[in-house]
This record gives structure tokens, sequence and C-alpha cells, in this order.
């Protein structure tokens, strides 16, 4: 009986390791999408503040929109010229690279370039979306909001998030965002919607946590770590829980790191 015993107990340590193991996986998973979510927006950030300090406006005036994307360790902005829109010219774009630091001083310009076949195809990506978001009634703009659209194309996978910002510099913004699968002729196969509602606050507030329900992810999401990296005084606290009715994910804003364990019922 005692030997039964112990291997009971054995069996139920097994799972709860294989349990916490799957779990950090989750974590990781999840951590390192939000973290290139975060350099994907913030090299944008970057690279589009450094043109604005351009006294001409001349970069402004040619500019059709912005997106971003990963090289190597480098990242790049690519600002299309509004030209590029004629499918009968061919496409130029100011771009900026930036290495993994993000850092502006870091930053190589370029304007009036061609627009290599990968960007022309990122680029139609974020058009396509861009469109979406204007006719299709199942994105709902909240107010004092707007959309960021982050298309990310790597290897076979064709993704588009739309993540929800303020308008307003004080207010901090959570939830209204979504993540869109396109195949490789550009066709929506699948829509993700992360959050049903809009957490609006004003920022350097304290929060008891981010809460998921029952139509939400389970844990905390890649957008809700991209928002807290780019506004990482949003709250005046070192951490932030998002709780479900399964789960609880803990993100550590000094560290970026990540925790999820299941929830007690």
């Amino acid at each position: 009986m005692k030997k039964i015993l112990l291997l009971g107990v054995g069996a139920l340590c097994h799972i709860h390791a294989s349990a916490q193991e799957n779990l950090a996986i989750i974590a990781d998973s999840i951590r390192q999408e939000g973290i290139l979510l975060y350099q994907l927006v913030q090299t944008c950030n970057t690279g589009v503040e450094l043109f604005e300090s351009d006294t001409t406006g001349s970069l402004s005036l040619r500019a059709a929109g912005f997106f971003s994307y990963r090289e190597n360790s480098k990242y790049v902005l690519v600002m299309p010229h509004r030209d590029s829109y004629d499918h009968h010219r061919p496409g130029r774009a100011t771009s900026c690279r930036l290495d993994s630091s993000l850092n502006p001083q870091t930053a190589e310009t370029t304007v009036g370039r061609g627009l290599t076949d990968y960007e022309k195809e990122v680029f139609e990506l974020w058009k396509l979306v861009q469109i979406m978001l204007e006719k299709d009634a199942g994105f709902k703009k909240a107010r004092d909001t707007y959309f960021m659209v982050v298309p990310i194309i790597e290897g076979a996978s064709r993704k588009v998030y739309v993540l929800s910002a303020s308008t307003r510099n004080s207010n901090f913004v959570l939830g209204n965002d979504y993540l869109l699968y396109f195949n490789n002729a550009h066709e929506l196969i699948a829509k993700k919607e992360f959050h049903t509602n809009l957490l609006m606050t004003p920022k350097g507030r304290k929060s008891s946590g981010h809460i998921h329900g029952r139509a939400n992810s389970p844990y905390i999401t890649a957008t809700d770590i991209c928002a807290l990296m780019l506004h990482p005084k949003a709250f005046d606290q070192a951490s932030m829980r998002v709780v479900s009715p399964t789960h609880i994910s803990e993100w550590n804003m000094a560290d970026n790191t990540l925790y999820i364990e299941p929830r007690m019922q």
C-alpha cells in the first residue's frame, strides 16, 4: 500500500512538473513574440521621429505610410513614397536601419531608394489591412485611439498585428487588438481578437491587474507585452498581472520576464 501511495505521489509530481514546463514554454513563446512586436513598433517610432526632425518637411510630404521589419540583428523602418501606390512606376522609399539597441544614434538613413521585393510584399500587406480597417465593421476603433498596423512576414508565415493606441499622451491603452493571418496570395485565412474590451487609464497610477474574460486569451498576450514595453512608466509599479479564469500571468517591467501559473480554483 505504501509503495502504491508513493507511486501515486510520484505520478502527480511528474504531471505537475510537466504542466509547469509546458507553461514555461508558452511563456517564453509569448515573451519573444511580444518583444519582437515592441521592437518593430519602436523602430517605427524612432525612425519617424528622426525624419520628422527634418526641417524641410519634404520627407513627410513624400511618405505614404510606414512599416518595419527584422533583418538578422538589424531593424529597418521603411517609408514608401506616394508614387509607390502606382503599380506602373517603380516604388521609392525613405528608410532607416537601426541596430538591436534601437538607439537613434545607430541609425543609417537612405532617401529615395528602391523598394526590395520583400519590402513590396510587406507594403502590400500593410495597405491591405489599412483598407480592411476602414471598410470592415468588425474592427471598431474606440474614441481617442488609433490603430497601429504591424505586418510580419518571416519564412512561410504572413501575419499582421493590429494594436490600439491612445491619441492622448496622458493615457495608456490595452485591448481592442487583433492578429490576422494571410496566405501567400494575401487572402485572409484567420482573424484572432485578443480582447473583447479596451482598458484606457491615465498613466502613472497603480493597478491591481488586467482581467481577461473567458472569451479572451487565458494568458497575457504579445500585444499586452508590447504596450507595456512601449510605456514602461504607464503604471506606478514594477510588474503587471493579467488574470484569466484559468491562469495568472505576471510581466516584470524591470527585466522583461514573464511567469505564468495556473489559477487556483
